[in-house]
């Protein structure tokens, strides 16, 4: 599995669309959308325990803008109603809440700190052992007792003043933290989440970056056709098998077709084999999570479906640690056959994201965004353009896009007519220039 070479940032009205791309074939795909979910991976916060459930080892706290639920791990659980210092590390994602973690790490430009985790750790990218013993003697002298510090492979290009300056920052912010704590000051937010594109360009660091504006790049390189491939239900694979894909609260179900790929049963273990990067990729860039069941035809000896099962498991290799604690791991097989994979939830799927937004018109939004883009890329020349929708898409730009739809009317000089239709399809958009 591949980390994409380049990053695609393309920056419209209302939506900023982030894609991944390795060696041409998009990876991931990631949106940041006006009137959308708000992110909050990422955000440190102190929060109040509101209660603690010992069968889940978990708890429940308040963030003082909303809750969220504390995975414990092997820490002895907080009294209900201490204040306890977490990171969010996912989004919610349908009914279910964000999530956080006791372990708090605080980024800076060049190191991070990790006050719960008191080990000295470099980029294992920065090779150089000269390098190395640089940072570490700069640095390690620095660190109170108890506290720990990983070092980015940027560092080895700053000064050293730079990287004191950077660390004294980060030590300060967490002074600020522990004096919080002991005066009861909370719940409340410490630091806010980072925003979603130095996310990913942190994730990333060796893509190449690419910017984009209006959706101009995306066109050029027919990556709207790539993403269009990953929000359809039923996928047709080169080897002649078809995937379909259906997401629900409590699991994703992933059917194998194999139609006429290979119609002696004998060749299934090989063809299953030759299928796992394929999944794994749409796994990845559909951004499913939780329990993902795999039908494959049901194969009768151990041995095949243990060669298959540990192909899945080797097809996860280098999954993309953006939010994720670990990569997918394959539990093995049901007794019907079906293959168990769980992945840790990062927040909302690819489908959540442009085909069920949280507005009330459902899949309006995407639609919408996507008309703007081409009315700042087709309306050249013409003085006075009309744009002809549905109804629910007019209401979307009239409420939720408003701000999105007032910047492309400043863009195209001032005037837009929207025009709805009430015989349009909701994904029929008519552009040209104003009718009298």
């Amino acid at each position: 599995m591949c980390d994409p070479d380049r990053l695609i940032i393309d920056r419209s009205p209302g939506e900023t669309r982030i894609a991944g791309l390795a060696d041409s074939t998009l990876t991931d795909l990631w949106i940041d959308r006006i009137g959308g979910a708000s992110r909050r991976a990422g955000e440190v916060a102190i929060a109040r325990v509101t209660a603690v459930r010992a069968e889940l080892n978990a708890a429940f706290i308040d963030l003082g803008h909303g809750e969220a639920f504390l995975k414990l791990g092997k820490k002895a659980p907080p009294p209900e109603g201490a204040l306890v210092a977490v990171t969010v590390t996912t989004d919610a994602a349908g009914r279910k809440q964000p999530q956080a973690t006791r372990q708090v790490a605080l980024a800076g430009r060049f190191v991070s700190l990790r006050p719960d985790e008191p080990e000295f750790s470099i980029a294992g990218t920065l090779k150089a052992k000269g390098k190395r013993e640089r940072l570490k003697t700069l640095l390690q002298p620095l660190l109170p007792p108890g506290i720990g510090l990983h070092v980015s492979a940027q560092a080895a290009e700053a000064e050293d003043i730079q990287l004191i300056a950077d660390l004294t920052k980060l030590l300060t912010e967490w002074k600020s933290v522990e004096d919080a704590l002991a005066a009861g000051d909370g719940p409340k937010v410490l630091r806010a989440a980072p925003d979603l594109e130095d996310r990913i360009k942190a994730a990333f660091p060796a893509a190449v970056l690419t910017d984009s504006s209006d959706g101009a790049v995306f066109a050029k390189e027919d990556l709207d056709s790539q993403i269009d491939r990953a929000l359809a239900r039923r996928l047709q694979l080169s080897n002649g098998t078809a995937l379909t894909f259906d997401e629900t609260e409590a699991l994703v179900a992933i059917d194998v077709d194999i139609a006429g790929a290979a119609e002696n049963p004998k060749a299934w273990p090989q063809l299953f084999e030759s299928m796992t990067e394929d999944l794994a990729a749409e796994i990845r860039l559909r951004r499913l999570s939780g329990l993902v069941l795999v039908d494959f035809p049901k194969l009768p000896a151990k041995a095949d479906r243990d060669r298959v099962a540990e192909a899945m498991q080797a097809a996860f290799e280098g999954w993309p640690s953006l939010a994720q604690e670990q990569p997918p791991q394959v539990l093995g097989w049901t007794r019907s056959g079906v293959l168990e994979i769980t992945v840790t939830r990062a927040g909302r799927s690819l489908r959540d994201d442009m085909m069920r937004p949280v507005e009330q018109h459902p899949r309006a939004a995407t639609i919408a965004l996507e008309a703007l883009r081409r009315l700042l890329r087709e309306t050249q020349g013409i003085a006075q353009p009309e744009m002809i929708c549905a109804q629910d898409v007019a209401d979307w730009l009239d409420g939720p896009g408003r701000k999105a739809l007032d910047e492309t009317k400043d863009r195209l000089g001032g005037f837009l007519k929207v025009t709805t239709d009430p015989a349009f399809r909701l994904d029929q958009i008519e552009i040209g220039p104003a009718r009298r």
